[in-house]
């Protein structure tokens, strides 16, 4: 199977459905590090090479630049991508962050007036601003450190900054498919390669310290995978889907893991899994094609539901937690959807039907 236009039709594939198993993923990861108190691993990591939530948040940048490359091919204006990207991202952003700070207010040991600033305020002004970096409520300690409340939320700043990218592509007209496939795709996976080199990693934390180190790494790890995403929609009718290629892939990448080749195999098996998983499954019907999408609701609201379940619960099952996170979580991003996203994303639409047309210009020049 090859990918065209029709396929892309929300109704004729289960790409909702993908989004909805990745943040689900992130979930069960965060559960198991929220019961154990370990960061890095789960029950599935020693065999793949890392934990579910890193292959879950893999596929969604993937899946982003799978998808909004198309947004901004069909749009052919930089502003009118980026508004549209930020009507999706910022308002179901700011409800759950000021939400999560008015629960917490409920829970803080710190007296009203002090639970509003420091580390509240930092996590507010930063998380709203996509800096990120803050993640803890003033008062609200996890034992003896500051509880994360929403450490999910570090993603989203990569994630504007990979749409960033892409408008500033737009802009220079590099972002025509000729000029993707020519020049940024060869010289992402160059530099991709390149930071994978021992001496360059060695060199990269000398000169930078722990925050260079960390600014490579996720670029290196996001923004290739989201340009990967580009890449793949521009060769969407070229690239040919099957289960068996995507075992094999499977295979290769467990055997990058155990044999320590860190140069983006995994990359590529995450990227093909998505497209297989979206759009194989729907070979013979779309089992999410009309579904609402309360992916995003889940990923952002997740983080919080289950810091709080996990200490009305106090459970020591991470599946039982796991549950329960997503049982309460799906109620919340069902309302982000329907009340919040759904509304916006629709006036931004009307009002750009609405606009008085005028000429537009060519690809890739605004």
């Amino acid at each position: 199977m090859t990918i065209d236009d029709e396929l892309l039709k929300p109704e004729r594939n289960n790409l909702t459905l993908v989004r909805l198993v990745l943040a689900s993923a992130v979930i069960l990861t965060h559960c198991y590090w929220q019961v154990h108190h370990v960061m890095g691993k789960d029950p599935l990591s020693d065999w793949l090479g890392a934990p579910l939530s890193v292959y879950a948040v893999d596929g969604f940048f993937f899946l982003s630049g799978f998808l909004v490359y198309g947004s901004l091919r069909r749009r052919a204006h930089v502003r009118r991508f980026m508004v549209s990207r930020l009507a999706r991202m910022m308002p179901a952003l700011c409800v759950s962050v000021l939400l999560t700070v008015a629960v917490g207010a409920l829970f803080t040991t710190a007296p009203l007036p002090t639970y509003f600033g420091g580390e509240t305020a930092r996590f507010a002004a930063y998380n709203l601003t996509l800096q990120g970096g803050h993640y803890s409520l003033t008062g609200i300690p996890c034992g003896d450190a500051p509880c994360v409340v929403n450490g999910s939320l570090w993603t989203l700043r990569w994630e504007f900054l990979c749409y960033l990218a892409l408008a500033v592509l737009g802009l220079t007209g590099l972002s025509r498919p000729r000029l993707v496939l020519t020049i940024v795709a060869p010289v992402t996976l160059i530099v991709a390669l390149i930071v994978h080199v021992p001496a360059i990693a060695g060199l990269v934390h000398s000169l930078g310290g722990k925050g260079g180190t960390y600014w490579v790494e996720n670029a290196d790890r996001l923004w290739t995978l989201f340009a990967a995403g580009v890449v793949a929609e521009i060769l969407r009718d070229r690239i040919k889907l099957s289960w068996l290629v995507l075992a094999l892939l499977g295979l290769a990448n467990v055997a990058a893991y155990r044999w320590n080749v860190n140069f983006h195999v995994q990359t590529l098996f995450v990227g093909y899994a998505v497209l297989c998983c979206g759009f194989l499954s729907a070979r013979h019907g779309a089992v999410s094609g009309r579904w609402p999408d309360y992916s995003y609701g889940m990923y952002i609201y997740a983080f919080p539901v289950m810091v709080l379940l996990a200490g009305l619960l106090r459970t020591d099952n991470y599946l039982l937690l796991a549950l329960a996170s997503f049982v309460c979580t799906l109620p919340l991003a069902a309302l982000s959807w329907h009340f919040v996203e759904q509304p916006v994303l629709d006036l931004v639409r009307t009002r750009r039907k609405g606009a008085v047309a005028k000429p537009q210009p060519a690809f890739g020049t605004t």
